[in-house]
């Protein structure tokens, strides 16, 4: 698949499930555009951590539980477990975690940039996710992301011995798609890109 077709099917995709997803051959596309990620800096703050099959099922029961634990209404928990039900049906799981330690050394040594860096590192994260979500469209996948942080992050930490110091930011579900979800309003190119023109010289004079 070309790079812009790649671009242009990828979409939030929920139907999903396992059958056939190689999920070897998954976690090697990922690792083959994460390393050509670009960030702010080259300071390489984003990781991902893979998960499938018992691991993939295992986060899932993860954030039921802390969800169960939370709820006060059960028929609203009802709908949220069937939800759940549907991600832990798919393939796997891309957790994509951020090291807050490596942005605030480079606030340290460029304090001219304080306030930005951690603009740039969220940036950074999210070019991660783009790129592997379009690796994934490109390998014939549906995925979509959803973020149960931070209020599973010290479970899924403990369970998965996740290092001090990485912040969960995302989670990329991903796998076959069942039942493809239908059409989206998008703006086109043309609403979204426009080509600056610099003022003539007789504009600037006035």
């Amino acid at each position: 698949m070309e790079f812009v077709e790649a671009v242009s099917k990828r979409r939030s995709e929920y139907a999903l499930n396992a059958q056939g997803v190689d999920t070897d051959a998954v976690l090697s596309t990922i690792k083959g555009v994460a390393g050509a990620v670009p960030s702010a800096f080259n300071v390489q703050s984003a990781r991902a951590v893979f998960l499938a099959g018992d691991g993939h099922r295992r986060f899932w029961t993860i954030v039921e539980d802390v969800l169960r634990e939370r709820s006060r209404d059960p028929e609203r928990f009802e709908r949220t477990r069937e939800k759940i039900s549907g991600f832990s049906a798919a393939a796997g799981t891309v957790l994509f975690y951020e090291i807050d330690r490596k942005t605030h050394e480079l606030i340290d040594k460029h304090p001219t940039y304080r306030d930005l860096f951690p603009n740039w590192a969220e940036q950074g994260n999210a070019m991660l996710q783009y790129a592997v979500w379009c690796a994934i469209t490109d390998m014939g996948l549906g995925a979509n992301i959803q973020h149960y942080n931070p209020i599973v992050d010290s479970r899924v930490a403990e369970e998965f011995s996740i290092p001090d110091g990485y912040r969960l930011v995302a989670q990329m579900v991903f796998g076959r798609i069942v039942d493809p979800a239908g059409p989206k309003d998008r703006l086109s190119g043309d609403d979204i890109v426009s080509v600056g023109q610099p003022k003539s010289k007789n504009q600037k004079e006035m």
